[in-house]
């Protein structure tokens, strides 16, 4: 009778907690306006895993809503694009060799889920799945760079444009690394391991797609970069990752650090930094190549059927154009909520019905995130410090 008892007791237990609370397990989650904020520890797949548990439901909510969107952009079921997908590329290998910590974090989400491995993987390929698998040319992100001056700190800022979809879905995780002496922040959506971050060292990284590149099959993914680069200390070190690294999907990466700052379009063979014009302090960028010319070879040879030269091609975008205007040489006042004001512009389309959210970090002695989980004319700017 004693056994029954406590049998029963156990199973009540389980069905009056959340996951996150039986056997012990209590995720730090919260909900700030319209962000989830998880704090992460542990080993790559205790906090992969944590990762998954805390946020199963909406994982799987997201998750579901992500496979109508394959079945109807590319005209076929999702898992059956998921395999093929997964079977024509080998972009395991380079996470294995460059982050091999990733890995065993997607290990640990998928545990957490209860979503198959395979899905959970393929969910972190989002640019690697618009550049291989449809060329989809819709406008996505808009960033800004500042060195730091005798006016400001560095800085470094984005709206991060991607399908609505994903919208309701903004979450921060928190990730702490006392091993490395290192806390991470990413804003990210539930699944994903990172759109853009800062870290503790004054790390920070926001990223822009230019497809028009040059891609690889077996490089390392976007998110995957993302994430290296935020495992760096200093600036120097992020910008020597992106460099020895085998890229994947072709991204332009903007990094900054205590005090420099940097916009690197990558493409799978080529690197190639753009700075506004010569000594400029400050840097920006949105989804077309500016000094990288190399291109894909189906780009290359759309170009010459408009019979445009390839150092002749310029993508008229409304959104660099507008900061090309305004940000003309160094004379530009710039502070954060100058920064913020041009992120909420809505005229420039910088912020439009894709603006998932806007990120400004400011870097130095004391490194802080500012978030916007949502258009940033309408959702109030959170901060978040170390």
């Amino acid at each position: 009778m004693k056994k029954c008892f406590f049998v029963l007791l156990l199973i009540i237990q389980i069905l009056a907690f959340p996951e996150s609370q039986v056997f012990g397990q209590n995720f730090p989650l919260s909900t700030k306006g319209n962000l989830t904020v998880l704090v992460l520890e542990g080993t790559p797949y205790e906090r992969g895993r944590q990762h998954g548990a805390a946020l199963k439901k909406e994982f799987h909510e997201l998750v579901k809503l992500w496979k109508e969107d394959i079945r109807k952009t590319y005209k076929t079921e999702a898992n059956v694009f998921i395999k093929k997908f997964l079977a024509a590329t080998n972009f395991q290998k380079a996470i294995k060799e460059w982050t091999p910590q990733l890995w065993d974090e997607l290990k640990g989400i998928s545990e957490g889920s209860g979503i198959d491995f395979d899905t959970v993987f393929a969910f972190q390929l989002v640019d690697e799945i618009w550049v291989l698998g449809k060329d989809i040319q819709s406008e996505k992100c808009t960033t800004i760079g500042l060195a730091k001056t005798e006016n400001h700190p560095a800085m470094v800022a984005q709206n991060l444009d991607i399908p609505t979809f994903y919208h309701g879905f903004q979450t921060l995780l928190h990730i702490k690394d006392p091993e490395q002496d290192l806390e991470t922040y990413l804003f990210t959506f539930p699944g994903f391991i990172a759109a853009d971050g800062i870290n503790s060292h004054s790390v920070a990284v926001v990223v822009n797609a230019v497809q028009q590149l040059e891609n690889s099959r077996d490089g390392l993914p976007v998110a995957f970069v993302i994430r290296g680069i935020l495992q760096c200390k200093t600036y120097v070190e992020a910008v020597r990752f992106i460099k020895t690294i085998k890229h994947g999907a072709p991204q332009n990466y903007m990094i900054g650090g205590a005090e420099e700052i940097g916009s690197f379009e990558c493409s799978t063979t080529n690197i190639s930094e753009f700075i506004p014009f010569e000594n400029a302090t400050f840097t920006y960028h949105t989804n077309h190549p500016l000094k990288n010319l190399n291109y894909t070879a189906r780009f290359a040879n759309y170009l010459k059927s408009k019979d445009v030269s390839p150092k002749d091609y310029k993508h008229p975008c409304p959104r660099f154009e507008f900061l090309q205007n305004i940000l003309r040489d160094n004379s530009v006042h710039f502070d954060i909520d100058r920064l913020k004001d041009i992120f909420s512009n809505r005229n420039s389309i910088i912020n439009n019905r894709s603006t998932f959210g806007c990120t400004v970090m400011e870097l130095g002695k004391n490194p802080e995130l500012h978030i916007s989980p949502g258009r940033p004319d309408e959702e109030p700017f959170q901060i978040f410090r170390f």
